[in-house]
Formats: C-alpha cells, structure tokens, sequence
C-alpha cells in the first residue's frame, strides 16, 4: 500500500508539472497534451487523442444516459461508493468513447486493442460506456473499473479545487462497479491503482441547474492548480 500511496503522489506530481507546461506560448499544445505525452512516456495510458476540453455551460442532453438524478444535494450521500459486482442486467455497450473529445469506438473493435482487460476506467451508460460526462449536481453516476487480476487498490478522485482523495477498496478480477455521487458544482477527476498499474482518468463535469427545464448554471474555475 505503501508502494501504491508513493506511486500516485510522484505521478499527481509529473501532473502537475505537465499541466503547467499545456497552453505555454511557443509550446503549441492543447490543454491536457504535455500531460498525456509525460505519462505515455513512462509508460502509463494511451497516446494523446486530440481535443480540447468541452466549454463548461455547454450542457448536451446526450449525457442523460450516464447519470440518475434525485432533484437535491444531499450531504449523507457518499461521494464514492465501494466497488460491487457487476448488476446482472449491465450491457454490454456497443460503443465506448475516449477522452474529452469522445472518439467513438466499436466495443468490437476496442477488444482487439492490445490494453482491452487492463486497468481501465469508465462511466457506465445505457448501451456505452464513456471517459466523459455532463451531469447535474445532486446527480449519481456507476463507473465501472476493468481489472485482469484484481485485488487491493486505491481510487483517487480530484475535486474542482485540486484536492486529492485516496479511497482504499478492494477490486473484483475483471470488473466492478462503483458509485459517483456529484456532490458539488466544477470537474471532477477520478482514476485507479490496482497491483502497481495506472489506469486512464474519467472527468465528470458537474452544473448546478435542473434537467430539461433551465440552462445550466456554468461556475467559474476556481484559483490554483485546475486539471
């Protein structure tokens, strides 16, 4: 365990580094580049995909599918809940779509791909599984961690004010669901260690505002580091 909490604080670490070199004059990268480029150098991820983070006040509806919505905030509401077996009635998804850009893939196609089985990370949709979402506050979402061996881990979720948690949970071989609970306004980002291995990070955009019936309420970003 140890090891684990070592490993992610050198990598929020490069992180860091790396987010504070995106958008540098004469650079000529996008948000979330040099930091895609740092960890797939070590290793770690995928290559950069493209795309810039979606404006914050462009809420789509498409997004409807990977959340449930009670109508409030609720302070007794975990905002992670422990990882549980898959529900027997889960899809299997026919696209899944990457980074903040949601390139599209046939699920067929991503069973070929040499990483499909590693640690990986996504929101649970109906019919897709996705690596970015839109939700309302007070909303709650199922992420669904894929695993080939399982065993200890830890989730890390990053708040809108840069705050890191570390959540100690133990992951089923293959996958297991886990709750997400919006608990407040701003992106969140959240990925997984299991037996030494990184996986991919999920943001989940979170307004402040009623579904189908009023516009979005879009927060400023708040000061400080912001991924």
């Amino acid at each position: 365990m140890k090891k684990i909490l070592i490993s992610a604080v050198v990598i929020i670490s490069l992180l860091s580094c790396a987010s504070a070199f995106d958008g540098r004059g004469g650079v000529g990268m996008r948000p979330g580049e040099a930091e895609a480029e740092m960890l797939f150098d070590m290793g770690i991820g995928r290559p950069w995909v493209g795309g810039d983070p979606p404006q914050r006040g462009s809420f789509d509806l498409r997004f409807s599918q990977y959340y449930s919505w009670t109508g409030w905030s609720s302070s007794s509401m975990k905002h992670i809940e422990p990882p549980r077996k898959p529900d027997p009635w889960s899809k299997t998804p026919t696209t899944v779509y990457f980074s903040y850009s949601m390139q599209p893939v046939p699920y067929v196609q991503y069973k070929t791909y040499p990483t499909y089985g590693a640690n990986t990370l996504w929101i649970l949709g109906d019919g897709s599984w996705t690596q970015y979402a839109q939700v309302p506050l007070g909303s709650t979402l199922t992420l669904l961690a894929t695993s080939s061996r399982g065993g200890r881990g830890c989730l890390y979720a990053i708040d809108p004010f840069a705050k890191v948690s570390a959540n100690s949970f133990s992951f089923f071989a293959g996958t297991s669901q886990l709750g997400f609970y919006a608990d407040k306004p701003g992106r969140h980002q959240l990925y997984f260690i299991v037996d030494g291995q990184v996986s991919n990070r999920v943001t989940v955009d979170v307004f402040s505002f009623y579904p189908h019936h009023e516009p979005p309420v879009a927060y400023p970003p708040p000061s400080g580091p912001y991924w």
